[in-house]
């Protein structure tokens, strides 16, 4: 009677995997798409939020398996070492890749200190694709957020990078002023990750 009862069920759980592959298979497709239409350019957007003030948003492709991109995002105290305007980045406490991270950062050509502590935590995959996010839980900021997706293409031998932040520092200015701000940040981090795969320490990491 047991095993009757279990065959259904293990039947309905095969539908279930059978049922996903299609829809997997349906999101690869797309940013494999999305990577050749970009080719070597990189893509910069605002996405909307809830306030006044925009995501700014870059895609590219790097040229880099996901596990090296990922162990560079991942590395959280060495934002420092190649992040644009970043000065200090000290995680706090950590457990696998979520962890409690102090960030500073200048804006305004080096004239204004903005401070976060950060809680950076990784959302369950999305297909192939990884995510990690991070918010402000305390900082001198209106808002300070971003997010990262990583996703293999060309036979998992590059990655489609995407990059999300949003910077409100409360500052009595033009929203559209912080919009744009995001957008050139978004720019700069994705492109300053691309040189970052290319130093030595990561070289040997990557497929030939």
């Amino acid at each position: 009677m047991v095993l009757l009862m279990r065959f259904p069920l293990a039947l309905a759980l095969a539908a279930v995997m059978l049922l996903a592959l299609p829809a997997a298979a349906s999101a690869q497709g797309a940013a494999q798409r999305q990577a050749d239409r970009l080719g070597d350019r990189l893509e910069t957007t605002t996405v909307a939020s809830n306030g006044s003030v925009a995501w700014g948003q870059a895609l590219m492709v790097v040229d880099a398996a996901p596990e090296v991109v990922m162990r560079i995002v991942t590395d959280y105290a060495r934002y420092e070492e190649f992040l644009p305007h970043f000065r200090r980045s000290r995680v706090l406490s950590r457990r696998g890749n979520n962890a409690l991270v102090y960030m500073q950062a200048t804006v305004a050509r080096d004239t204004t200190t903005l401070w976060a502590q950060m809680r950076i935590f990784q959302r369950r995959p999305r297909g192939e694709t990884q995510i990690i996010e991070g918010r402000m839980t305390e900082g001198n900021m209106d808002q300070f957020a971003a997010r990262w997706e990583v996703t293999p293409v060309d036979g998992g031998r590059r990655s489609l990078v995407r990059f999300r932040i949003i910077v409100d520092p409360g500052l009595p200015l033009p929203s559209s002023l912080f919009t744009a701000e995001n957008v050139k940040a978004a720019r700069k981090t994705v492109r300053a990750l691309g040189e970052r795969v290319a130093e030595p320490r990561y070289a040997m990491a990557r497929n030939p």
